[in-house]
């Protein structure tokens, strides 16, 4: 009987143990996840060039002579960023399920830009939801 009774306390104290574990997890994992994204972004304007993110990412392709290779891409459901003067990129983002982000870029593909919107950040990504694009001078 004493060694159901000890068998129990292990049981039980193991359970404990377990929960302060997993309690201690989840409160430092809410903490590290302070990398994500915030849900308020700030209006900017930004300046740069449309770039199709899957060829210049995996072959550096850019500029006029990839237009219609871009274009195609975009078609087929490839991502679009502006690229910035510093070399960084902006993804673009929807602005819910139904709206098509790169539909208002598709014309100034591998062209400069003036976009204003709304911008977003975390820790290695930006993004932007756009109100209004127009050609770049």
């Amino acid at each position: 009987m004493s060694k159901l009774i000890l068998g129990l306390l292990c049981g039980v104290a193991a359970v404990g143990i377990a929960s302060l574990v997993l309690a201690d997890d989840m409160s430092s994992s809410s903490a590290s996840n302070s990398h994500m994204m915030t849900p308020a972004g700030k209006k900017v304007t930004l300046t740069g060039e449309v770039r199709d993110l899957s060829c210049y990412t995996t072959a550096g392709l850019a500029g006029m002579k990839h237009v219609a290779c871009a274009k195609a891409c975009v078609l087929n459901g490839q991502e679009l960023g502006i690229q910035t003067a510093d070399g960084d990129i902006i993804m673009v983002l929807g602005k819910g399920p139904n709206d098509a982000p790169n539909k208002a870029l598709l014309p100034y593909v591998e062209s400069k830009v003036q976009v204003i919107g709304t911008e977003f950040q975390g820790k290695g990504f930006a993004g932007i939801q756009i109100d209004t694009v127009a050609a770049a001078k």
